[in-house]
C-alpha cells in the first residue's frame, strides 16, 4: 500500500503496533470507545479520551500529525456543528440571545459533551482505516464466523472511501479551473456542491454496477466457503488495546461520578 498522505480515508502502511494488531480487535475497539463516550455526562472524560486516541494514533500507529490535521476539518467540523446545535436546542436557563435563537446553560453544558462524542468516534474510525488493511479486516471477519459475503461488503465500503474522496477532489479541481469557485459567492458555491454530489453519485453508481458485473463474472458467492492467499493470524497480545481502553473508560467514569 502507498504511504501517501494525500487522501485521508485510506490505509497507510507503517511498521507500528496498531498495524500489527488483529483487525477485528481494532473494530471492536472502535465500538467500545463509542459506547464509553455515550456513558460520560461531562466534557472532561471526552476530552481526556480525545487526547488519548490522538496520542495513540501518533505513538502506536505512527500516523503523521500532518495527516491527522488534514482530516481535522471533518473530525472537528461535524463535532462543532453538533455542539452549536445543542447550544440552542437543549432546555435550560437563557444565557445569551442571538436573534430568534437562545443559548441556554444546559446547552453550554451538553454541547461540549456531544462535540467530544462525535469527534472521538470519527477520529477512532479514521484510526481504524489508517492502520487496517481492508483485506485483513475482511479475512478476520470470516475467521470470526461471519459469512464472507457480508465481510466482502465491509471490504467494498472501505475500498470505495478513498475512491470517492479522489472523485470529489477531481471534480473540485475541474470546477476551480473553469470557474474559480474559491472566490465565488455563497449561493454559487452551494450550486457547485450540488454538482459535486450529482457527479460523485453518478460515478459511484457506475463503479457499483461495474463491481457487481465483475462479481457475477467470477461467480462470487457460489461456494459456501472461500480461500484467501494472504493469511491473517490472531495474536492474543492484540487484546491489550481493548483491556487498556476499558480500564481508561472505567477509570474516567469513576472519577466523573466521584466529582
Amino acid at each position: 500500500m502507498s504511504e501517501s498522505t494525500g487522501h485521508s480515508l485510506q490505509y497507510v502502511y507503517r511498521d507500528s503496533l496498531l498495524h500489527k494488531t488483529y483487525p477485528l480487535v481494532k473494530l471492536i475497539w472502535v465500538f467500545v470507545v463509542a459506547l464509553g463516550l455515550f456513558l460520560f455526562r461531562t466534557p472532561l472524560p471526552g476530552a481526556v479520551l480525545f487526547v488519548a486516541v490522538l496520542v495513540l494514533a501518533m505513538a502506536a500507529g505512527r500516523i503523521p500529525f500532518r495527516q491527522i490535521m488534514s482530516s481535522a476539518k471533518l473530525i472537528f467540523g461535524l463535532g462543532i456543528i453538533l455542539m452549536f446545535f445543542h447550544f440552542f436546542a437543549d432546555p435550560g436557563t437563557p444565557v445569551y440571545q442571538l436573534g430568534p435563537l437562545t443559548v441556554t446553560d444546559g446547552g453550554l453544558r451538553q454541547g461540549p459533551v456531544f462535540f467530544f462524542r462525535l469527534s472521538v468516534v470519527v477520529l477512532s474510525s479514521f484510526l481504524l482505516i489508517w492502520t487496517t488493511d481492508s483485506r485483513d479486516l475482511m479475512v478476520s471477519l470470516t475467521q470470526a464466523g461471519i459469512s464472507y459475503r457480508y465481510a466482502f461488503a465491509v471490504f467494498l465500503a472501505l475500498r470505495f472511501l478513498p475512491m470517492v474522496q479522489r472523485e470529489v477532489d477531481s471534480v473540485r479541481a475541474a470546477h476551480a479551473i473553469r470557474g474559480q469557485a474559491a472566490s465565488s459567492s455563497l449561493g454559487h458555491r452551494f450550486k457547485l456542491w450540488q454538482r459535486y454530489m450529482f457527479t460523485v453519485l453518478v460515478n459511484g453508481l457506475r463503479k457499483a454496477e461495474a463491481t457487481a458485473a465483475a462479481l457475477d463474472c467470477r461467480a462470487f458467492g457460489l461456494y459456501p466457503k472461500r480461500t484467501y492467499v494472504k493469511p491473517v493470524h490472531y495474536n492474543p497480545k492484540s487484546l491489550v488495546l481493548l483491556a487498556v481502553t476499558l480500564i481508561v473508560i472505567v477509570g474516567l467514569m469513576v472519577v466523573e461520578r466521584g466529582l
